[in-house]
């Protein structure tokens, strides 16, 4: 979640002063809100607040906007809220709840908090219209803008002649990532899943949610099933679903979310004799190798040591292509080499993904710079091995940069992280733990 304040330093104001007149600073979120300064021309002029969604504000996906403000009942203020110059929601200031008269204004009275009822009573917490815009794209360099007219119904004067009108007064935008796959948790003894969202630092963990079906029922994905959780994959549209093998048949399953439900599955499997078609192939990671924003899936062949990528959609498996040398042959590593690829991930910032690689018997980590699907130079991660109870459980970019990072869990059930940074360790990042060792992530 990230709280933008009205009158703070990164918002940008145009006809918009800030206020903590009659009592607003008892109620506003940081003691000030803003209302428009210009609100009684023939011609309306908007009040416009505009700021920058970062990387460190959250990565690409979907989010729900939520605004406190203040709904008085002289006036229907119009809202437009827009992303890069496009308008994406719209919403009316109508509640219209009540203010002292004969002077009706902003006040404590006519508040509309971020979440529950108002504290004068005014407002009930299941009357609250929060989150007011859902579902909104954001990515990080898009620009927000929030425009706001405003309005008096008419009535330009009250029964004092003084003008009387509803100033757009607004104290704070909240915009929380839509529950999303940072980590994909999967108990095979009970068969729960779920998924946590990580903060936009990956830091800590955001929110947790057992993954349900569109009744509201918890999906259960026991052992008997033949189904193993293998990663989460991004087909093109920021979302990232989990990625599932079905070890009867060597199927490939795909899960569209919405939030944490459910929606349905794209399964899929290669053709007889192609990369990923049985089950001497096994996933090892995902990551996008061209740079067109979807993932593939990285296979590698335990009895030939080839290793392949197949690129998949929304209607299933498209095609299969092996990571080659710069001679056009294919590159093998022996089902016995100590070096075994573990993950996929974009480790030097290019914006393509490269294979990522173990020494199962120091615990090292290096990986393969990739040019798409063509093997460049090997390059070591300058680390500690990851020796004593942590196991390497995938790579994803936690923090943002555009370097993934190594996630690890133990045997005692914590779950930590190794940040990434110029073929080096940083910071070491331990996240919350979960005690029942039945469960397992992946990224």
């Amino acid at each position: 979640m990230v709280l933008i304040e009205a009158e703070g330093p990164r918002v940008t104001r145009e006809n918009y002063g800030i206020t903590g007149f009659n009592n607003i600073d008892l109620v506003a979120s940081g003691g000030r809100a803003v209302e428009i300064s210009n609100f009684d021309n023939p011609v309306p002029v908007p009040g416009v607040l505009t700021f920058t969604w970062t990387a460190q504000d959250g990565p690409a996906g979907k989010y729900d906007i939520s605004i406190a403000y203040f709904d008085e009942e002289d006036g229907d203020s119009p809202l437009e809220f827009s992303v890069n110059g496009q308008v994406v929601g719209t919403y009316v200031y109508n509640l219209n709840l009540p203010a002292n008269r004969p002077e009706p204004t902003a006040e404590p009275r006519n508040y509309v908090p971020l979440s529950g009822g108002n504290s004068s009573g005014t407002l009930s917490a299941e009357a609250n219209p929060n989150a007011i815009f859902q579902n909104i794209d954001l990515a990080p360099g898009d620009q927000i803008e929030i425009s706001v007219l405003a309005n008096s119904n008419g009535n330009f004067t009250d029964e004092n002649g003084d003008g009387t009108f509803e100033r757009g007064r607004l104290d704070a935008i909240e915009i929380t990532r839509i529950p999303s796959v940072d980590l994909f948790w999967h108990n095979p003894v009970n068969g729960q899943v779920a998924l946590w969202t990580l903060n936009g630092q990956g830091t800590s963990v955001e929110t947790t949610a057992f993954i349900t079906d569109q009744s509201g029922q918890e999906v259960l994905v026991p052992e008997n099933t033949g189904f193993k959780a293998r990663g989460v994959v991004d087909l093109g549209d920021g979302i990232r679903n989990p990625l599932w093998r079905d070890t009867l048949t060597g199927g490939v399953a795909v899960w569209n979310m919405e939030r944490s439900e459910f929606q349905d599955a794209i399964i899929t499997q290669a053709p007889a004799g192609q990369p990923g078609s049985d089950l001497n192939w096994e996933i090892r990671g995902t990551g996008d190798v061209n740079g067109g924003g979807a993932e593939e899936i990285f296979w590698y062949n335990t009895s030939t040591g080839e290793i392949a990528v197949w690129e998949i959609d929304e209607t299933g498996f498209q095609n299969a292509t092996f990571i080659t040398d710069t001679n056009g042959q294919n590159m093998i590593i022996s089902p016995s080499d100590p070096w075994q690829l573990v993950a996929a991930g974009d480790m030097d910032g290019d914006g393509n993904a490269d294979a990522i690689w173990e020494n199962m018997n120091t615990q090292e980590f290096a990986y393969w710079k990739l040019n798409g699907t063509v093997f460049q130079e090997p390059v070591l991660i300058d680390a500690r091995p990851a020796d004593g109870p942590w196991e390497f459980r995938g790579a994803y970019d936690a923090n943002r940069d555009g370097i993934d990072d190594f996630f690890f869990r133990n045997s005692q059930g914590r779950n930590g992280m190794w940040m990434i940074e110029n073929n080096s360790l940083g910071n070491i990042v331990e996240i919350d733990t979960v005690p029942d060792l039945n469960f397992s992530f992946y990224v």
